[in-house]
């Protein structure tokens, strides 16, 4: 009852990949390659789970595949269609029992949540049956012994001892049975209140990613706008040392003018000098001619 086994049929890439994830969670998968799962050994006895991912097939000729294999018919089915064909195939399989119709592609956490979920429930299922038939054993042993002493067949001490003891047994047996029916009671509920939590985990992640992408949109924004500031700085940058350099060099010009113009200037100094001094000179000569005379 412990052993869940997993059939996944599958044609596709996809399909394969997500039979070869369920695998390496360490669960009993097999691929099975083809059209139906005739080639396959399934034992009864186990809980099995049926994964049909065809995309070859329209939906009527999946649920025929399932129609005519008798082996499938107590077990979980998941059902795999294109999300244009899943309208078509709820109403092809509307009559089927224990379908559950999925649309491609998968999202792989979200069917590997729901997949186990779905074996918890399949064990939670097989133990409800036998349960059921150890009761229904032991209300046929509990009727047949109360007929027993209505028709008084007990005569001695001893057996009416035994019969009081079985019916002690039986009754502390009934009680066992209402307190586990509560405690299933009890886990059904839990799980149901899980599924919800799943869900609302399921949605708090989507919101976080959608959080993250649009954190990671703005991440970009902000790492273009660094760098469009970057090129403007860089070019301000160019700009401020290309007036730089031509500051330095009207700087240098001016100086080299000024040296020029200085240059000039004491050659004009020295030559006015040198006129000065001639000028003397000849005002001498023309004192000393002008005394000479007289």
């Amino acid at each position: 009852m412990e052993r869940v086994d997993i059939w996944y049929l599958a044609d596709s890439v996809g399909g394969k990949k997500m039979a070869k994830t369920i695998q390496d969670l360490g669960l009993a998968c097999t691929l099975v390659e083809g059209r139906d799962f005739s080639s396959c050994e399934i034992i009864a006895g186990n809980i099995n789970i049926f994964i049909i991912d065809i995309t070859a097939l329209r939906p009527e000729q999946v649920f025929r595949l399932i129609n005519d294999d008798s082996r499938l018919k107590e077990f979980l089915k998941f059902v795999i269609f294109n999300k244009k064909d899943i309208k078509s195939a709820l109403k092809a399989g509307l009559n089927l029992l224990h379908v559950e119709i999925l649309g491609r592609p998968l999202n792989k956490r979200e069917f590997i949540l729901l997949l186990e979920k779905s074996m918890v429930v399949e064990r939670y299922r097989e133990m409800m049956k036998y349960i059921s038939r150890d009761a229904e054993e032991r209300i046929e042993t509990f009727e047949s012994l109360m007929s027993i002493n209505r028709r008084d067949f007990l005569v001695t001490e001893k057996e009416k001892e035994a019969f009081e003891r079985i019916i002690h047994h039986e009754k502390h047996l009934m009680d066992e049975q209402k307190r586990l029916n509560s405690a299933i009671r009890d886990f059904t509920d839990l799980r149901r209140r899980e599924m919800f939590d799943m869900k609302d985990r399921i949605r708090a992640e989507e919101i976080l990613s959608e959080l993250r992408r649009k954190e990671l949109m703005d991440a970009k924004n902000v790492i273009r706008a660094q760098e469009s500031l970057i090129d403007f700085s860089a070019h301000e940058l160019h700009e401020a040392n290309r007036i730089i350099e031509a500051r330095e060099k009207v700087e240098e010009l001016s100086r080299t003018e000024a040296i020029t113009l200085h240059q000039k200037l004491q050659r004009e100094l020295d030559r006015s000098a040198k006129l000065a001094q001639e000028v003397r000179r000849l005002r001498q000569e023309l004192k000393d001619r002008k005394t000479g005379k007289k």
